[in-house]
């Protein structure tokens, strides 16, 4: 038997299967509780993917639940009153393990006829606690916002553009390069949504980071910090975690870091040829963004070949992703 945390890296590697709705995975040892932010006819839905993928299970139903038995000592659970789908048996977690991403891909393909983009990859709690509204404030009225040549702008304004940029990177697949010489808590916490917020949508990202901060404060330290925040916090409505062990794993395994001595700060992106860079004195940090801060900020677009000659071949980074 796999240990909990090999059975965490798994959930989490399944996880980022992309989905038409956010689901999620709680691993309790004898049996895998699936999640749903779907809201209507949960078990209808279910109902469908599985007679897809097993045209001849016969599905019993008592009460409120739905038992299906799609291999040998596999017993799958469906509750109409929770929405939960629980699997147990002496062989659930192979079963899990080699067809679970199947299930989740037939039932992306199942949905294409959804026309909101933006609710295949979102966990509406994670967009809520972000307080990011693509549909309230589009990335390029930022933008248009920097006086051409850049200039000096308040730091809230910073702070909204930063997290937009970087929802919109992710959004679109592209690479990303997060450099600052220093990070807090929050802004750490708030790249994990996003990355959370955008899976599926095949994007990369390199945080690049010393190893110690200008103030001696150690990047370990931060991020165990993160961590355990994104572990304590709730969402307002149900108080329920608002990131579960799963998709902190899957985030802390997709965040590549790079440790560098370096003084500047920009975020940067290139998919194909094309690349974005905004580069600003701002560190990534508390200081520079919850106090009434200003700073430089330019947004440039530039070739691809350039990004990676002027920008990161500087910090020890290559295209290689």
């Amino acid at each position: 038997m796999p240990s909990k945390k090999d059975r965490q890296r798994m959930l989490a590697e399944i996880w980022a299967t992309p989905t038409p709705v956010d689901i999620d995975f709680f691993d309790k040892g004898d049996e895998v509780v699936v999640t749903t932010a779907r809201r209507d006819n949960v078990v209808g839905w279910w109902l469908d993917i599985f007679t897809a993928l097993y045209p001849n299970q016969t599905y019993r139903e008592k009460n409120d639940l739905v038992k299906i038995k799609p291999a040998p000592a596999v017993s799958i659970k469906l509750s109409r009153k929770t929405g939960l789908m629980k699997i147990s048996g002496r062989n659930h977690w192979p079963w899990i393990v080699n067809n679970f991403k199947d299930i989740l891909e037939t039932a992306n393909n199942e949905s294409q006829e959804l026309d909101d983009a933006a609710s295949l990859m979102s966990d509406n709690s994670v967009t809520r606690y972000l307080q990011l509204d693509k549909n309230v404030e589009m990335v390029q009225d930022l933008l248009d916002m920097i006086p051409e040549g850049g200039g000096i702008m308040q730091n809230d304004f910073i702070m909204r553009l930063w997290k937009s940029l970087i929802d919109d990177w992710f959004g679109c697949g592209a690479v990303v390069y997060i450099v600052t010489p220093r990070i807090d808590e929050e802004r750490l916490f708030q790249i994990f949504l996003l990355m959370i917020r955008n899976k599926g949508t095949a994007f990369g990202v390199t945080l690049v980071i010393p190893e110690k901060g200008p103030g001696g404060e150690k990047f370990k330290k931060t991020l165990e910090t993160t961590s355990r925040m994104m572990k304590k916090t709730r969402t307002p409505r149900a108080n329920k975690r608002l990131v579960s062990d799963v998709k902190l794993q899957w985030a802390l395994e997709n965040l590549k870091v790079h440790h560098e001595n370096f003084s500047t700060n920009f975020i940067a992106a290139y998919k194909d040829d094309e690349a974005e860079v905004l580069t600003t004195t701002a560190h990534f940090h508390k200081s520079h963004f919850h106090s009434n801060q200003k700073d430089n900020v330019c947004y440039n677009k530039l070739p691809t070949e350039d990004l990676r000659r002027n920008y990161l071949l500087h910090l020890g980074l290559s295209l290689n992703y």
